[in-house]
């Protein structure tokens, strides 16, 4: 990892600067989308620094999941202490989901990171899980007529972004359906990075 990607992963520079070099961050569409309930288990694949707690209302339970030890410290720090919570700083198994049991997956910033091959071994993974209801992404995503948002997809740290209907082909073929696909801004007024999100089923 070199040093631009270093600085970008921090989480200070992840929670609080991130946001202003892009015009702000709202995900509330994206966390809108999962509508985890009670009974629901959350599985938080590249949870970072554990951000979707400030989203998520409710859930019988929520297991973060991250290669980065570093937001995965931050995240213990702010949220360990929470009931029906837990992090983990490993990649994510076939035998975790097996394990986990997730009825609501969240994908937030991850596919991007993600070659076609690692992404549809995962995305398999997944539809495999007979509790699965629901899994929401939300990515960085080329698009035509955006320059601004296209140059800030380029600087991100994921190696691997798409054009929408590429994301969308990743979905087809493991047998997922995507029943909605809509381009997002960082945030609703003010913000200048463009994001895919999807809602995918079974």
């Amino acid at each position: 990892m070199n040093l631009y990607q270093r600085i970008l992963g921090t989480p200070f520079v992840y929670n609080h600067v991130r946001p202003m070099a892009v015009g702000g961050i709202d995900m509330t569409p994206f966390y809108d989308r999962v509508e985890a309930g009670e009974d629901d288990v959350v599985l938080d694949v590249g949870c970072g620094t554990g951000d979707a707690l400030r989203y998520l209302k409710g859930f019988a339970r929520y297991e973060g999941i991250d290669t980065d030890d570093v937001a995965i410290s931050f995240a213990r720090k702010r949220y360990g202490e929470r009931p029906r919570v837990s992090f983990h700083c490993q990649l994510c198994s076939v035998d975790d989901i097996a394990r986990i049991r997730p009825s609501r997956v969240l994908l937030s910033g991850l596919l991007h990171h993600l070659s076609d091959d690692q992404a549809l071994t995962l995305l398999t993974s997944f539809n495999a899980s007979p509790a699965l209801e629901r899994i929401v992404t939300s990515d960085i995503v080329y698009l035509e007529r955006s320059a601004i948002s296209n140059f800030l997809a380029s600087m991100d740290r994921g190696r691997y972004c798409r054009h929408r209907e590429q994301y969308e082909a990743l979905v087809a073929q493991v047998g997922l359906r995507v029943v909605e696909s809509t381009i997002i801004r960082s945030h609703p007024k003010h913000g200048l990075a463009k994001y895919l999100l999807m809602t995918i089923e079974r």
